[in-house]
């Protein structure tokens, strides 16, 4: 698939470049992969982006950003509803980190985020790199977390992945799943851990926590994605998206939402 470099607009000379982005219908770059000279964060606001990064799917929740360093190839797409910010960062400015990674991002940066790209005119130079300096320091400190399912190097683990990710409430054994990849369960196990670092049962977690996140985004309840997901018991779903979010289904819908400023 070709790679194309796309580079923001007014980035030459800055440490940031914000820009914000609505999509008013699905879709961000749609199937165009493309790199960038320079790291990018996507930032969710409202709604939910998706995307692809080295074999890897990614969701981005609102209050989360996504870290793609630069020269990394990737596609983006996003909900119908979705709106945030694209920040654009030269490599040598920052110490973040080498690796695509989802990040919690705390109510001042968001802000500090807003301000960069659609704050104050009349700012001075001063005083804008003040902003963009503390911002910077602030995103190597937020932490880290999984949003990501990674998709395996085998082609019969990938074959495994596609059907997982289009029944997500299969109740499929491992040992169903293996069969149906045409491998034995130890083989199966021993080359999912190899290509993804995964156990089966928390591979299959994984997707589950990155549908949940976008159906819950998308306005669902925590009972309808519970049973979206094949869960017979709700509390299995809230036990399952706390162990790995730290808060339940409901308590993360509820968190503030973050004013958005049209443009």
């Amino acid at each position: 698939m070709a790679k194309h470099l796309l580079l923001p607009s007014g980035a030459s000379g800055k440490i940031v470049t914000a820009i914000s982005f609505t999509a008013l219908s699905e879709g961000l770059t749609g199937s165009n992969t493309h790199l960038h000279e320079q790291g990018q964060l996507v930032l969710s606001m409202q709604g939910v982006v998706a995307c692809e990064v080295a074999d890897n799917h990614w969701i981005v929740p609102p209050h989360c950003a996504l870290w793609i360093p630069a020269g990394v190839p990737h596609q983006s797409r996003a909900s119908s509803n979705a709106h945030g910010y694209f920040l654009f960062i030269t490599p040598s400015a920052s110490t973040l980190p080498d690796e695509c990674c989802t990040l919690s991002i705390s109510a001042m940066l968001r802000e500090m985020i807003i301000e960069l790209c659609e704050g104050r005119s009349d700012r001075t130079t001063l005083s804008k790199d003040l902003i963009t300096h503390l911002l910077v320091e602030e995103l190597i400190a937020m932490p880290r977390v999984s949003t990501h399912f990674p998709i395996p190097a085998d082609s019969r683990l990938q074959r495994v992945a596609e059907a997982l990710i289009q029944a997500p409430d299969s109740r499929r054994t491992l040992e169903q799943w293996a069969s149906f990849g045409g491998m034995s369960e130890r083989t199966f196990s021993r080359q999912l851990f190899k290509d993804t670092g995964m156990s089966f049962g928390k591979w299959r977690r994984q997707l589950h926590l990155m549908v949940a996140l976008k159906l819950l985004a998308e306005g669902k309840s925590v009972q309808q994605v519970a049973g979206d997901l094949g869960y017979e018991a709700v509390t299995s779903f809230i036990r399952m998206f706390k162990l790995a979010l730290g808060t339940t289904p409901a308590k993360y819908v509820s968190l503030p939402s973050v004013g958005y400023k049209g443009q």
